[in-house]
């Protein structure tokens, strides 16, 4: 099954990879940290949806999977938004952590025609990087160490400056928690799809 026809049905969903278009975006919260290009690629060692039968998906080579995402927060730092495709979902920060969770409705096809209650569980999880950051790992995820933050080099945290937020990359995963429904339902246990990410900004 084509990973993009498969999520369809469920329109908050971060791997629905349509282009954004967006006109003088307002996005909530007090302070938007910024609009990242995100690449995703299937993580088959840590994917459990194998295709076997009695799971809700098939995932096929989808290649890599490309969104657009605007991290934003309150005024307290540690709650606020991601917005994706004009959809606000909430996200969790904590440090240079940005953990953003959602759940929705969702159809299976290999779950059958009267299947109810299934639902997707989405979480994408990143590691925000400073200008200053980013150049110590090369400008490229594959450079950080065990998912550490550089702390050499005179290298500073992402944090507000007079001339905006400075993050410059998000790097971490995704993954969606396939559920399969309780009622008239033939698939039987859930699955998980899991991704790399890696994020630059573009806004």
């Amino acid at each position: 099954m084509d990973l993009r026809r498969l999520f369809l049905p469920s329109l908050p969903v971060l791997a629905l990879v349509a282009v954004a278009c967006f006109s003088d975006p307002v996005f909530p919260g007090e302070q938007v940290l910024g609009t990242f290009r995100f690449d995703a690629t299937l993580d088959r060692s840590r994917t459990t949806c194998t295709g076997q039968t009695g799971d809700p998906v098939q995932l096929g080579d989808a290649g890599v999977l490309r969104f657009t995402g605007t991290f934003s927060s309150r005024g307290d730092g540690g709650t606020g938004f991601l917005t994706v495709q004009d959809f606000s979902r909430s996200a969790e920060y904590e440090g240079q952590r940005a953990v953003s969770r959602h759940r929705v409705a969702a159809t299976f096809q290999s779950c059958g025609t009267g299947c109810e209650g299934s639902q997707i569980e989405e979480t994408l999880e990143t590691l925000l990087l400073s200008s200053s950051q980013d150049e110590l790992i090369g400008r490229n995820c594959s450079g950080l160490v065990d998912g550490g933050v550089p702390g050499d080099g005179g290298a500073q945290p992402p944090g507000p400056t007079p001339n905006g937020y400075d993050v410059q990359r998000a790097c971490g995963s995704l993954t969606d928690e396939f559920i399969p429904g309780t009622t008239n339902c033939t698939c039987t246990r859930a699955c998980r799809a899991v991704y790399t990410v890696e994020g630059v900004r573009v806004d």
